[in-house]
């Protein structure tokens, strides 16, 4: 057994409704505009609208280091109905319970007038696994959108035929913790190919035991070695392991993945935001990876540290016609606003838009640019958890 005493800061992130919300015109830092339009409020209409899921996370009271994550979800519209339908990942059983019923991802079926149904039974979506990252696209050009999950074990691939989902390998079952997934076509062939982020090295039977003082906590991702992101490529029915042939050979820590041509010349490039090492910024060089994020200005903070780097989105935030960059970050480290300037090179924005304050607390996750009042405009949100398992 190994025993490893650690700070105060556990690395347990619940699930709680702590949100921000940054608005474009403090973004853009532009002139005075007109008035602004009447605020836009927001309501949780979950129960409403009939999404009764509650994620389960395992928790057992063994200090799993898995129980201290949530998952993903995706909007798709998996039915062709023109309505947009949501599948929310989930964990399952560790260890101690029953193998009958376990809980599994849900599909909800958007019904119209703001109400959805549970459609995970006859779907064939009801994925078993601990379920972390989820992507939708149509990986096979038949005209519906396909599942991705990524998984704390094997991951999982579900092919959309007329809206019901058939499990299929496709040679991606890696049994690695998955945490983050993107479909992409890298190499520009017609057809969509697949990154997917992976975490940390961790198996239930790791005999290390953390401890904040005299009190047991879950161990820091410190603790763990990490792991290598993997690149498929689409072959028609398979995907091709073709990660190191792309030059996709760096082992970090994954929790995020975002995609964009942030240097604008026709392919797509791969951003990792990594937990507690540098992240990645590989860039698309005609169908292989260089990594340059620390040339580019986005492997590291505004100090040249490595972030606790958790969710990640692209988004041209200030109207120039480029690909912006946010990185969310633990409690205690403020989140990351690096613009683009146009020619492959960013430069940390975060204290001069007012975004390092308010996001210095919190332990930040998931993040979204939208235009959520429709003034034309990206607006930014980010989703916060709690740290602390003894609350």
């Amino acid at each position: 057994m190994c025993l490893v005493s650690q700070s105060a800061r556990s690395r347990i992130r619940f699930q709680v409704p702590i949100w921000g919300l940054a608005l474009a015109s403090t973004l853009c830092a532009c002139a005075p505009k007109d008035p602004p339009a009447p605020p836009v409020h927001f309501a949780d209409a979950g129960d409403a609208a009939g999404i009764d899921f509650v994620h389960y996370n395992g928790f057992s009271g063994e200090y799993y280091y898995v129980e201290t994550f949530g998952a993903g979800a995706a909007f798709l519209d998996y039915d062709g109905d023109g309505r947009l339908d949501l599948y929310l990942a989930n964990g399952t059983y560790l260890t101690g319970h029953p193998p009958d019923q376990p809980p599994v991802n849900r599909l909800y079926r958007n019904a119209g007038a703001g109400t959805f149904a549970d459609v995970t039974a006859h779907s064939g979506s009801a994925d078993p696994g601990y379920g972390f990252g989820v992507t939708a696209a149509d990986y096979d050009t038949d005209g519906d959108p396909d599942l991705f999950v990524a998984n704390y074990g094997p991951n999982a691939l579900y092919r959309n035929d007329q809206g019901t989902f058939a499990k299929t390998s496709a040679g991606l079952a890696d049994p690695r913790w998955g945490s983050s997934a993107g479909f992409l076509d890298y190499d520009l062939d017609g057809d969509l190919d697949l990154f997917v982020a992976n975490y940390v090295r961790y198996a239930l039977d790791d005999e290390s035991v953390c401890q904040q003082g005299q009190v047991r906590s879950y161990c820091e991702p410190s603790v763990y070695d990490p792991t290598g992101d993997l690149l498929y490529r689409n072959d028609g029915n398979t995907f091709a392991d073709v990660t190191e042939a792309t030059g996709i050979t760096l082992k970090g820590k994954g929790l995020g993945v975002a995609l964009a041509d942030y240097d604008r010349d026709g392919d797509t490039d791969i951003y990792v935001a990594n937990d507690g090492t540098m992240n990645f910024l590989y860039a698309n060089q005609h169908s292989t990876f260089a990594e340059v994020g620390l040339i580019a200005g986005t492997r590291y903070n505004e100090h040249g540290h490595a972030d606790a780097g958790m969710g990640v989105d692209f988004g041209d935030y200030d109207l120039d016609g480029d690909a912006d960059l946010f990185v969310t970050n633990f409690a205690f480290e403020t989140n990351a606003l690096y613009r683009n300037d146009g020619q492959g090179q960013f430069a940390v924005a975060t204290q001069r838009l007012g975004l390092a304050d308010p996001s210095y607390r919190p332990l930040g996750f998931g993040t979204k640019f939208f235009d959520y009042d429709n003034d034309g405009d990206l607006d930014l949100l980010f989703a916060n958890v709690h740290d602390n398992h003894r609350i």
